[in-house]
């Protein structure tokens, strides 16, 4: 019990925030304080000033935070060291990935190193790329699984899977039949764009500026949160967009949208790993990033 409420405890000094730290662990704000306030009796003492809207550490939250953080270096060295000497794998492991690999790919990873390490306990957290790579940056997540290239420093960056961004259109649209258009015919038709922050967004920006086209010429007539709602979106006529290969190619065999190809440029990406160079990793970790850099990860993609 006393190891939750450190762990609540660190969590609160490096947010600044009970609310964002209940939120970074996935509690309720009076559970946050719940735990602290155990701390709070068990020491004698308040941890704790708020002064206006900040909390402040007390001498003695400073004395407590010099051994919490010890104590929780030592935690993560002895588990390692134990499972080295057992042989077995297990503790908790929290993964973020980007909207589009939290949807179409990690459900298959993570399934499959759970089949590997049954007592490895996995957390998914989902979001765009931007507040991944903040909560990696953060030490919230453990492992980030993003669709671009990580611009925070203090981060390692490795990539683990190729993409393709491909435009789809409904299976009415004029382009449906055609090979391939041109990025320069983009700006005909209305365009159904991710949001700002989104991985795919910033990657087909860039990808459009270097075949000589701007983002901005798009007629984009809205910008939405996941890949399922532009291509409930797109299916029903509404215009055309760009993602992921990943997240259409069951829809495009199925005759439910169409692809079509573009002369200028292929658009290819890779999916990236990321993780804080500083954080201590466990056994678990290094396991899980070396299942990502594994081929069994694109097999298990391919064969699903």
């Amino acid at each position: 019990m006393l190891n939750d409420s450190i762990r609540v405890f660190l969590t609160v000094v490096e947010k600044k925030s009970f609310s964002k730290a209940a939120k970074a662990l996935f509690l309720t704000q009076p559970a946050v304080s719940f735990q602290i306030q155990m701390l709070e009796e068990y020491y004698g003492t308040r941890l704790f000033d708020r002064v206006s809207r900040n909390i402040i550490l007390t001498e003695a939250g400073h004395l407590l935070l010099k051994y919490a953080n010890e104590m929780s270096r030592l935690q993560a060295e002895l588990e390692r060291e134990m499972q080295d000497l057992t042989g077995s794998i297990k503790g908790k492991l929290k993964i973020g990935a980007s909207t589009t690999i939290g949807e179409y790919i990690a459900p298959y990873i993570l399934g499959a190193f759970k089949q590997m390490y049954p007592e490895v306990e996995l957390s998914l957290e989902v979001s765009n790329s931007e507040d991944i790579e903040a909560a990696i940056h953060d030490t919230a997540l453990d492992i980030g699984l993003v669709e671009g290239p990580p611009i925070g420093k203090d981060l390692e960056s490795l990539p683990f899977l190729q993409d393709q961004l491909v435009l789809i259109t409904s299976k009415d649209h004029p382009w449906s039949n055609l090979d391939s258009i041109s990025v320069f015919e983009l700006d005909k038709y209305p365009f159904i764009s991710r949001e700002k922050g989104s991985g795919t967004r910033m990657e087909m920006e860039q990808h459009l500026k270097k075949a000589g086209f701007s983002a901005n010429n798009l007629h984009v007539i809205m910008e939405l949160g996941s890949n399922s709602a532009i291509k409930a979106a797109v299916e029903s006529g509404l215009g055309v967009a760009m993602i992921s290969r990943w997240a259409v190619q069951d829809s495009v065999k199925a005759g439910e949208m169409a692809q079509v190809k573009l002369k200028e440029d292929e658009f290819e990406r890779s999916f990236r790993i990321i993780y804080h160079k500083k954080k201590f990793r466990t056994q678990a970790s290094e396991e899980f990033l070396r299942f990502l850099k594994s081929d069994e990860v694109a097999e298990i993609l391919e064969n699903r």
